[in-house]
This record gives structure tokens, C-alpha cells and sequence, in this order.
């Protein structure tokens, strides 16, 4: 951070030189320049120097001379394939080198003291890539030059790939509406990819990172993030391959939790969740139109979803309600929870012969139009609480179709069978270890 004690101590760091002293005979005997393919030399901007591309070793051609810095050493030779010798001394252009030429790094390599045998190297941390900036305002030291330096690619006949290090400044954002910073960065090859990045938000103090890889058979993701103000962190997990896709989150804060989880594949997708608060649910989406949703309150487990796409609660007496327009209303404020048995009678009733009521009057079973029996009273009426073959939606203050009805006693009874289980088990784990005895 400029301006701190902790910049000024890594400017002064910076500027102190690493000296050397070179055998020119064990160093010219380690030098070897490969190129991918002929040697090839573009221009360096703003000087009559030129540049090797198509090699990692930085190679700089001054007139018909060529110069080599490797490993903080100068060598010189008369062809850009070598030989090799270590050089007394370097032309003063090269030190002109801007900084937007990916080999301005070697301007930092300074040769002295030159003997028959020997001479004296000595860089500082330029050469590494480590640069003074911000003077004007506060020196701190970053890594690279703030520019871009392009890769070289060679396609053939085996691919070549030589990048240049990131640089700060590259791929990084900032917003001056939300206080947030970001960086990110990727690399490519020809079997996959992989990436990071990072953000930071002053405003509200949240940091986070995430990587990524991928190949030609999937890859995944993985992020998180905290906020050391409010205590919360957040988590995903995120992988996919030909055939499926599937992840999992989470988020935290204190005791608190929560967490999903989800797969899609050809057959469709299911997800579920979990609180530390007790509520739970999972639901599908299949690939030929069916789904189903089901879950539990956080209170008394005694919320449940509908066939029909509507919400329903059941009180402690056995009662059902459905959320309707932002409010629980009963399903039938009159029955209570004998409608479901009552809409099982009536489906029970409508394919069986009548019994009589009561003296004097009976039912017959008459035939409806759509080839279905319905029971009837002496006087042609219909028996109260029968359902016509295709049942209307339920409204509010109205019986639930019975279908859905059904299905809701089916989830509720699935449901205490659970907590039984659950409860069981729970007392076996109890009872092990150091748990009470049984008495003698």
C-alpha cells in the first residue's frame, strides 16, 4: 500500500543490487538460445533495436550485432544462434529499451569490471519484474509494467506457446460507485483452460476468490467469500462433465447455516436444502414435464406442498390450511381434517350400490353423461360432498381436490414415520458411550 512504512521499506529493498562475479568460461559454457523455427526479430518501438519472438531468452539485435542477457549475465555474438561470449560491455541504446517492450526487463543488467576471465554482473529487482512506481504520490513496488506484452504462438509442427508473466494492472477493475476492486486471469492451452480471480469491496468489507479448470471432458468451479464485519461466509462448488451438471453452496454466519445442492442431467434436474434451523426440501423437474416439490418448516415440520402447486399447513388437531393471497385460509372451516376422509368415502360411495339413509327415502345410482355413477337421493339430488370425475381446483374456504388431498395425508404420515426414525435413532446414539446405564 503506498504510502506506508512497509513501501518504503520494499522501495529501498528494490534498489539495493544483487553483484556477481562470472567465470566467462563456465557461463558461455551453459548458453544455449533455441528458437521455435528460424530465428525472427520485430522492431522495438521508438528505437532502431529489434527483438527475438519466437524464443523464451531475450535476444536484441544492435545493428549487426547481437545480445544475449541470461540468467543476469551479457553475452555477445555475431550471429543470433551463437556462439556465445560473455561481453565486456553493452551498447548505452539498450538502456532506451521502454517499457512497453516485453524485454525492457534487461535494462535493470548492468556489466562492469571486465578481466580476461571474469566480470562483474550486478541487477536489481527489475530484471525480476519488480518495478518502483506511484513517486509522485507515494513509491510503492509492483510486479510488471502495467502493459500487456502479447504471446508468442508457433502452430507447427509441434505448437509452441511462449507468454510473457502478468503484470499488474492486467485484467483488473475497479469501481468507483461500489468501492470494489477485482482482478482475474486465465490460460489457455490446447487440452483445457484454468482461471482465478479475486475482488474486494471497501464499501462493505466482503472479499472472495474463485478458480476454475476445464477440459475437453468438463472441469469445475470453486468460489468463495467473507465479510469479517457481519461474520459471513459463503461458499459454491460447481462441476459438469458431457453428460450431467451438478453443485453445491453454502452460507454461514455463526451458528446459522444453509446449504443447497443440485444434478441436471438428461433426465432433468433435482435440488434439495437444508437450514441449521430445521427446515428442509428437495424437489425434481423431469425431462417429460413431471416435478414434485416437498418441504418442511423450520418450526413443526408442518408445512407441505400440494399436487395442485399450492402451499398447505396442518395444525396440531389434524386441521389443513392453504396460503392463499398472503394468509392461511381453511380448506374447509366445517370439516376440518375429516374432509379427507370424507372425500375418501365419497369416491368409495360412488362405485358401490347406496344403502338407505333412513326410512322412507333411498339412493339410486344414476348414470352421468361422461359413463360415471353417481349417487343420488330419491328426489334426484345429489348427495352432498360427492366430486365429479375431474375435480376443480380448491379455493379458498373449499374442500382440496381429493386427489391432492390424498396426497398431503400420504406426505404428512411419510413425514412422522421420519421423525420417528430420526428420534430412534438419535436415542441409539444417545444411549451408547458415556450415556445413562440401565439399572441392575
Amino acid at each position: 500500500m503506498p504510502s506506508t512504512q512497509e513501501a518504503s521499506d520494499a522501495v529501498l529493498l528494490s534498489q539495493v543490487p544483487t553483484t556477481a562475479i562470472v567465470n566467462k568460461a563456465a557461463a558461455e559454457s551453459q548458453v544455449k538460445v533455441v528458437y521455435a523455427g528460424p530465428p525472427q526479430f520485430v522492431t522495438i518501438q521508438g528505437t532502431t533495436m529489434f527483438y527475438a519472438v519466437n524464443t523464451p531468452d531475450k535476444v536484441i539485435r544492435v545493428g549487426d550485432v547481437y545480445y544475449l542477457c541470461f540468467q543476469g549475465v551479457w553475452f555477445v555474438s555475431k550471429s543470433p544462434n551463437g556462439p556465445w561470449k560473455v561481453a565486456d560491455s553493452v551498447p548505452q541504446v539498450i538502456y532506451t529499451i521502454p517499457p512497453s517492450s516485453p524485454v525492457y526487463n534487461v535494462t535493470y543488467v548492468v556489466v562492469s569490471n571486465p578481466t580476461p576471465t571474469t566480470v562483474e554482473t550486478s541487477y536489481s529487482s527489475g530484471y525480476l519484474g519488480m518495478f518502483v512506481v506511484g513517486m509522485a504520490v507515494g513509491a510503492t513496488v509492483v510486479y510488471g509494467t502495467g502493459y500487456y506484452y502479447p504471446p508468442y504462438v508457433y502452430w507447427g509442427p509441434h505448437p509452441v506457446y511462449y507468454p510473457y508473466p502478468y503484470t499488474y494492472g492486467v485484467a483488473a477493475v475497479y469501481s468507483p460507485y461500489t468501492g470494489a476492486y477485482g482482478v482475474g486471469r486465465a490460460v489457455y492451452g490446447p487440452y483445457g483452460s484454468a482461471g482465478t480471480a479475486a475482488w474486494y469491496n471497501l464499501t462493505t468489507g466482503t472479499y472472495g476468490r474463485a478458480v476454475t479448470a476445464q477440459n475437453a471432458y468438463g472441469g469445475h468451479t470453486y468460489a468463495q467469500a467473507y465479510n469479517p464485519w457481519t461474520g459471513t461466509y459463503a461458499a459454491t462448488s460447481q462441476g459438469h462433465n458431457q453428460y450431467s451438471q451438478w453443485g453445491s453452496s453454502v452460507v454461514t454466519n455463526g451458528d446459522n447455516w444453509a446449504q443447497a445442492q443440485h444434478v441436471t442431467n438428461s433426465n432433468g434436474t433435482a435440488g434439495s436444502f437444508q437450514t441449521s434451523k430445521g427446515s428442509a426440501g428437495a424437489g425434481y423437474s423431469g425431462a417429460n414435464g413431471n416435478n414434485g416439490f416437498v418441504a418442511k418448516d423450520a418450526n413443526n415440520n408442518n408445512v407441505y406442498a400440494g399436487a395442485d402447486g399450492n402451499v398447505y399447513k396442518k395444525d396440531s388437531n389434524g386441521n389443513w390450511s392453504k396460503w392463499d393471497n398472503g394468509s392461511w385460509a381453511p380448506v374447509d372451516p366445517s370439516t376440518g381434517a375429516a374432509q379427507a376422509r370424507q372425500n375418501n368415502q365419497n369416491l368409495s360411495g360412488a362405485t358401490q350400490s347406496p344403502q338407505p339413509k333412513s326410512r322412507g327415502s333411498s339412493t339410486t345410482p344414476t348414470t352421468q353423461g361422461s359413463g360415471s355413477s353417481q349417487p343420488t337421493s330419491s328426489g334426484g339430488q345429489r348427495l352432498q360432498g360427492t366430486q365429479d370425475k375431474t375435480p376443480a381446483p380448491a379455493a379458498p374456504g373449499s374442500p382440496a381436490p381429493p386427489n391432492t388431498m390424498g396426497q398431503l395425508q400420504n406426505d404428512s404420515q411419510s413425514r412422522e414415520r421420519g421423525d420417528q426414525l430420526e428420534q430412534f435413532q438419535n436415542r441409539g446414539r444417545g444411549s451408547s458411550g458415556s450415556g445413562p446405564r440401565r439399572p441392575r
